[in-house]
């Protein structure tokens, strides 16, 4: 009778070392199995760990860290991921600009944003690793005719096309579209660098880029302090890691469009930052007005700017006019120089 009753105790545990074993088995098929457009691969790494017990987060965290891949119909676009592995570098980086067709118009902005490159200090192997984005099909066509790597993203029932007044509802379909691409980008596992169209590039504008930030944003107006969220953001230029922080990030801003519907994508940035930082403790360095300059806060010091980015100017003409300006005031400042 103890001898029987010795075995049934022993049985005991191993029928719970039995479920336990079944249990765990099951769980890493689900995360094994689970389709692709419903995790990345990034959150199907970390979903597994968690579930061998090797990876702990809080409610609040678990629930941030839910469903952070874009909706099917923007993930499976495979037109942009080709371009992506054409353009980017051997460390995954890529560049990113978008023009529609008053951009694009031939003299015009995107004529002289791609000769900023070749008037620039050894720069020019960038355009190498820079992907325009055609807001419409005339601006497809001329871009195909200037570069090789071209993407056509025009948006159903919206035309944007013309030239678009300054918080028009055309201008915020139009601004907010690019968020979308970055984050597809990031989905894809690449870093990006975005440049507005109407930024001229004088020198490497990723050496100002500190690396321990998630997000390196330029500012209209600079107060001295690169980690100070006063420093007025301008999404005219904008670095991201592709992380899945950074994922999580680009998906809540694009949410938050909602909550403030008049404005566009740098706006409501502004007015969420804080909470960016709160919920995903992101790390976020503003350039100074010294190296990506502009005419918010003009610093035109030819030994230190890298870019120099037309915002704080309405209309197109009144842009290209200016940009062309500093363009040539570059160009004297190197021929006297000859070394920048």
């Amino acid at each position: 009778m103890k001898s029987s009753d010795s075995m049934d105790k022993r049985k005991v545990p191993m029928f719970y070392y039995v479920i336990g074993t079944i249990f765990l088995a099951a769980v890493l098929v689900v995360c094994v199995f689970s389709p692709s457009n419903e995790r990345s691969v990034d959150r199907l790494h970390s979903d597994c760990l968690c579930a061998k017990g090797q990876g702990t987060t809080t409610e609040e965290m678990e629930k941030l860290h839910t469903n952070i891949s874009v909706p099917p119909h923007e993930s499976n676009d495979d037109n942009f991921a080709l371009l992506l592995r054409k353009a980017a570098t051997d460390d995954k980086r890529v560049i990113i600009t978008d023009v529609n067709e008053a951009f694009a118009a031939p003299n015009s902005m995107l004529d002289l944003f791609l000769q900023s490159f070749h008037n620039g200090d050894n720069i020019g192997h960038f355009l190498d690793h820079l992907i325009i984005v055609a807001m419409d099909q005339k601006a497809f066509e001329k871009c195909n005719s200037v570069h090789p790597y071209c993407y056509l993203n025009e948006q159903p029932g919206i035309n944007l096309s013309s030239e678009k007044v300054y918080m028009s509802k055309d201008y915020i379909d139009l601004v907010w579209s690019k968020v979308r691409l970055w984050q597809f980008t990031l989905e894809q596992g690449y870093s990006f660098l975005f440049t507005d169209v109407d930024v001229m590039w004088f020198r490497d504008p990723f050496r100002h880029i500190s690396y321990y930030a998630d997000m390196t944003i330029a500012a209209d107006v600079f107060y001295g302090n690169s980690e100070d969220h006063n420093n007025n953001p301008n999404t005219g230029l904008v670095f991201a890691k592709p992380t899945r922080k950074n994922i999580e990030v680009m998906k809540y801003w694009r949410e938050a469009r909602e909550r403030f519907p008049p404005m566009h994508e740098q706006l409501v940035y502004d007015n969420i930052k804080y909470e960016l930082v709160s919920k995903f403790d992101l790390k976020v360095q503003y350039v100074s007005t010294e190296y990506w300059g502009n005419f918010c806060q003009p610093q035109k010091n030819f030994t230190k700017l890298s870019t120099f980015h037309a915002c704080c100017l309405v209309g197109l003409e009144t842009k290209f006019a200016n940009l062309k300006g500093v363009t040539e005031e570059w160009k004297t400042y190197k021929s006297i120089n000859h070394k920048s």
